[in-house]
């Protein structure tokens, strides 16, 4: 059996800047796969470039944004966002809350009067908090119909505040990423920049995790057994306590993602687009206007159900059908595209995941054992509230020497 200091669980962006802010530990980094990154990876097929769906940095704190910026070779984009709605066959500015008054007289009228009689904050689900503070006529025309085909539940099932601060309100004109940032080779480079802080020699991939025993503080693994000082997960949480036999009712969706590259261009402008009606998909991104390339280049994000069955090519022949329908492509010839599947994606917030959550962290994190990241806390956050988390989260490991 091997002893290490810090044995940190998952090499995705949550794990490896943990490793790289550590001053006083030593640490070990297991990774299951053979590449590092987690969903922050890259595809680059001729001219296309393709990540695991959109991955795109908003810096909000100049520290972290000098920290991962550093060390990257690729030319850096700064973008300023454009984004907008295909709702009924017409085009709207994003977010939908604050454009009602781009819609038809009659469907403009119903929104405004709904939501000048909005009559008290309902917290007792995400339905009924966005309902009480938005009104009807903006929920069911665009709210509700986008989540439900996001989270693929029921929007009753899920806490008032599931999307925290990234829920765009009536008032406030500027959002948390007006302005993202994207290296011109994809998103795997902040990846290649921290890496460059680190021992490649304290990070194992092909290194599964089997079980854990939190009391004696031992990890065993396909690959061999380490007992631990400290231990750092950024597994989802869900998978955390299956590995140490401890139910949970936690939930997800899976998303399924399509990198599509065509033959020719388009005259669309925006970066992404939403989809709130029976296309089958709720978000199309268009990286050829991000990395302003002549070729069209999407991605197309479909949100099912964490263990609904489907047909590959069943679906991407419906993406096709749906893309023509709302006019992103005509007579374009597909001439590449990647397939992947994130699971989970976006977690399912509830009273129960929240409390289980923190009784878990108030019992473990005292003997300087952690579950962090976005899946580790079964949140919703930023790729730059991950990178904080795992600053806070050293600081505290290096403390406790």
């Amino acid at each position: 059996m091997e002893k290490v200091d810090v044995l940190i669980i998952g090499g995705g962006i949550t794990g490896l800047s943990l490793a790289s802010f550590l001053k006083k530990r030593d640490y070990l980094v297991l990774e299951k796969s053979q590449t590092l990154g987690g969903y922050c990876k890259t595809k680059i097929s001729g001219d296309f470039v393709w990540d695991y769906s959109g991955h795109f940095f908003h810096f909000n704190n100049s520290e972290i944004k000098n920290y991962i910026l550093e060390n990257i070779d690729s030319e850096i984009l700064e973008v300023k966002k454009i984004t907008d709605i295909y709702y009924n066959g017409e085009i709207i500015d994003f977010p939908f809350q604050q454009n009602i008054h781009q819609l038809n007289n009659k469907e403009y009228e119903e929104c405004l009067t709904d939501l000048n009689n909005c009559d008290g904050i309902d917290n007792t689900t995400f339905k009924s908090y966005v309902k009480s503070t938005l009104g009807n006529g903006i929920c069911d025309k665009f709210i509700i119909p986008y989540n439900e085909k996001l989270y693929a539940c029921d929007l009753n099932e899920l806490e008032f505040d599931s999307m925290g601060r990234f829920f765009p309100s009536t008032t406030e004109k500027k959002s948390y990423n007006d302005t993202f940032i994207y290296p011109k080779k994809g998103s795997y480079e902040y990846i290649k920049s921290i890496l460059k802080r680190l021992d490649p020699e304290k990070i194992l991939t092909h290194t599964e995790v089997i079980s854990l025993d939190l009391e004696n503080k031992i990890a065993r693994t396909n690959t061999g057994t380490y007992q631990f000082e400290s231990l750092v997960s950024t597994l989802p949480f869900d998978v955390m306590l299956g590995l140490l036999n401890q139910p949970s009712n936690l939930s997800a969706n899976k998303v399924c993602v399509f990198n599509l590259g065509f033959n020719k261009g388009t005259k669309i402008k925006t970066h992404w687009r939403y989809f709130p009606n029976d296309e089958v998909f709720y978000r199309v991104g268009f990286y050829n206007n991000i990395l302003n390339q002549e070729n069209l280049s999407l991605y197309v994000e479909v949100g099912l159900k964490q263990n609904e069955e489907f047909d590959q090519k069943d679906l991407l022949s419906d993406i096709l059908s749906d893309l023509k329908k709302v006019g992103i492509i005509d007579d374009h010839k597909l001439t590449d595209y990647q397939f992947l599947v994130m699971s989970p994606a976006y977690v399912h917030i509830t009273k129960e995941s929240k409390k289980t959550y923190e009784d878990w962290k108030n019992l473990y994190n005292p003997k300087q054992i952690h579950s962090i990241g976005r899946y580790g806390c079964w949140t919703y956050c930023s790729i730059e509230d991950n990178i904080i988390q795992a600053k806070e989260t050293a600081k505290t490991l290096d403390n406790y020497l």
